[in-house]
């Protein structure tokens, strides 16, 4: 298969934001959601989402040509597979994300505007465009907020079975979810590991749609100022990523403070990687640039010398079924006991080595020379 020509990949680049654009038009008139029932004639289609019949036409048969409705007949339209993603409450849903990342008025299309600045100075403003940070305005425009909780319990749908399958929770008896959100996916890691119970832990407004569990506790409270103490395991996913480094620390030193000696950390990210090779990370990392201050995707490197200026040891890097990665670390304390015990058995050791297990890895360690 031939790959396109340069100036072909350019205009390919160019025509996505006039799909992207389509594609939202759609959303926003629910047009999926008019076809549910089966095939509709374009006036009765019209009728229904309030559209003008010539200009639906024209938006229909732009989206027809990349699998996204289809006409049955002349100026009969139906959903495809691909389109039926566009209904609103329904099972694999993708209308809210397509809103709040497309549309204008829930604060992502008016920030994408800020890139050049972003890209000269090094600096995001979002409150020059959007009069506050992103989710202060979230909080001013409650439908806007509404839009982007549900747009985030979408994108869950396919990360939340992932994180919970790429690790072994057994011996996290007693988990803290920091920042996570309506708590999906601290239940998903409860209704597998029956004899574990969690906390929740984020802002009262985002705990006032969170779900139940018998074994879950809702607690509103401040990342930056304090978390629950105590815990086996304390779990990050996708709240590091909205932070400067600096803030970032500030979190990660909060969750440290709280934590026990033996308690583990897991961070569930876009792990950057190395290489040219597409990757949804880096262009999260330029969402994530416009839209927060400070903001950023981060590459394993990174998250290791976060972990380490906060008293955090990086164990291991997980993949999992999703784009997220799973970042374990263990306190440093017992990094450093560890160590040190092991260092004192290899020099007292009469064995060229010595193979010692520890939390679930094999380390081969080599009398020194």
């Amino acid at each position: 298969m031939s790959h396109p020509a340069p100036h072909e990949q350019i205009m390919a680049l160019t025509v996505g934001f006039w799909q992207s654009r389509a594609l939202a038009v759609a959303a926003e008139l629910e047009l999926a959601d008019a076809l549910a029932g089966g095939p509709l004639g374009l006036m009765e289609l019209a009728s229904r989402v309030e559209a003008n019949p010539a200009m639906l036409r024209r938006l229909l048969r732009a989206l027809e040509t990349v699998g996204i409705f289809q006409q049955p007949s002349t100026d009969v339209f139906s959903n495809t597979e691909t389109s039926e993603t566009l209904r609103r409450n329904v099972p694999g849903s993708q209308w809210a994300w397509v809103i709040s990342e497309l549309s204008p008025n829930c604060g992502i299309y008016e920030l994408w505007s800020t890139l050049s600045s972003v890209v000269r100075t090094g600096e995001a403003h979002p409150e020059q465009v959007l009069g506050t940070s992103f989710w202060g305005f979230l909080k001013q425009e409650p439908k806007a907020g509404r839009t982007f909780a549900l747009a985030m319990q979408e994108v869950a749908q396919a990360m939340t079975p992932a994180v919970t399958a790429a690790y072994n929770w057994r011996d996290a008896e007693f988990l803290v979810d920091v920042g996570g959100g309506i708590g999906s996916q601290l239940i998903d890691i409860l209704e597998h590991y029956p004899r574990s119970r969690g906390i929740l832990l984020d802002e009262p407004h985002v705990l006032a749609g969170a779900l139940q569990h018998d074994r879950l506790e809702s607690r509103s409270g401040d990342f930056f100022q304090e978390v629950p103490e105590g815990a086996d395991l304390y779990l990050m996913r996708n709240v590091l990523h909205d932070w400067s480094d600096e803030k970032a620390a500030a979190i990660l030193s909060t969750v440290r403070k709280a934590a026990k000696p033996e308690a583990k950390l897991v961070l569930a990210e876009m792990v950057l990687p190395d290489g040219p090779k597409f990757s949804l990370g880096k262009w999260a990392d330029l969402l994530m640039a416009v839209v927060f201050t400070g903001g950023k995707e981060r590459t394993e490197a990174e998250y290791e010398q976060l972990l380490m200026s906060t008293g955090w040891r990086l164990d291991r890097s997980l993949p999992t079924q999703s784009a997220l990665r799973l970042i374990v670390a263990t306190t440093s304390r017992v990094r450093a006991a560890f160590d040190e015990s092991t260092r004192r058995q290899v020099l007292n050791s009469s064995l060229l080595g010595r193979l010692i297990s520890y939390d679930e890895r094999t380390v081969i360690h080599r009398r020194p020379k």
